[in-house]
């Protein structure tokens, strides 16, 4: 897809460590997303997807990152499960849910949590946050954070 230069959606990852270490099988780490319309478009459903990219010592046959993501409801003040999509190309981007109206100048910040399975191996690989335009289920901004995970 092909954004606009009047349609600016961005993406931040915020609130984790300067070099982000998650433990496989180990305790929860928190973190924010935040998106951001500074464009001129009106975004009627947007949608955040979380989740890891392939690595080398990942869960075969895609190498992928297994583990828990919660995001934190503001309206009951509890932590609610969320998808963690597990998928190659760009099918992750249909497990977008969840989605809001972004009109412009709008911003929004958003809780997580995550826990890693146990069993994965020490590597590095990205967290990404892709804001998916809802219902066409096209990425609309993406971030990405380098993590090391620890067996």
């Amino acid at each position: 897809m092909t954004v606009a230069d009047s349609a600016r959606l961005t993406v931040e990852i915020d609130d984790l460590p300067a070099s982000p270490r998650l433990v496989s099988g180990g305790a929860p780490v928190e973190f924010t997303v935040t998106l951001r319309n500074s464009g001129d478009t009106d975004f009627p459903l947007i949608a955040p997807v979380v989740r890891f990219d392939q690595y080398d010592g990942g869960l075969a046959p895609l190498g992928s990152v297994a583990g828990r993501l919660e995001r934190f409801d503001p309206s009951t003040h509890a932590w609610r499960p969320a998808p963690l999509p597990q998928a190659s190309g760009m099918d992750y981007l249909l497990a977008a849910t969840g989605g809001a109206p972004l009109p412009r100048n709008a911003v929004t910040t958003i809780r997580y949590r995550v826990a890693l399975d146990a069993g994965l191996r020490a590597g590095v690989t990205e967290l990404q946050v892709h804001a998916v335009s809802q219902p066409s289920n096209q990425q609309a901004g993406v971030a990405a954070a380098k993590v090391v995970i620890a067996p």
